[in-house]
């Protein structure tokens, strides 16, 4: 496949321009942006007119990357609880097929220990709790039958 820069980004542009301008659904960021433009103080010229869209859009960037920082301790509860999730899907497995190890119950009580520091809601830290008995409560179960 042969492309051609000059050719193509010419009727690219063509195209779009033509379908921007026909299609209604999208017109609502387009107005938004035109407003910003226009309560910036533009009068008109068209230099001024592009700082401002510039401007608008730096914004829109700023936004986006002050979001992740803000984001970061959802993100890191959202691991923290797939971690969780994990070794309860896995315990879960070994009960069932009778191969729990206690190992792995040692596994998530650790967890459930690093996770109730973090734990601020009490409802969480309540279900935390019944996993921690549930999981102290199987292992006292294999160290009397001998298999830990």
């Amino acid at each position: 496949m042969k492309i051609n820069g000059s050719k193509a980004t010419g009727a690219g542009a063509a195209s779009r321009k033509k379908s921007t301008g026909t299609s209604s659904g999208g017109s609502g960021f387009a107005d938004t942006m035109r407003s910003l433009d226009s309560s910036g103080g533009a009068s008109g010229a068209a230099g001024v007119a592009s700082s401002g869209s510039v401007s608008a859009l730096d914004a829109l960037l700023a936004l986006q990357q002050s979001g992740d920082a803000l984001d970061s301790p959802k993100k890191a509860a959202m691991l923290r609880a797939k971690s969780m999730l994990e070794q309860l899907e896995a315990v879960r497995d070994g009960l069932l097929s009778g191969q729990l190890s206690g190992a792995r119950l040692q596994q998530l009580v650790g967890l459930l220990d690093q996770q109730r520091e973090t734990i601020d809601d009490p409802e969480l830290s309540a279900v935390l709790d019944e996993i921690d008995l549930r999981a102290r409560v199987e292992l006292a179960k294999l160290e009397v039958s001998g298999l830990t």
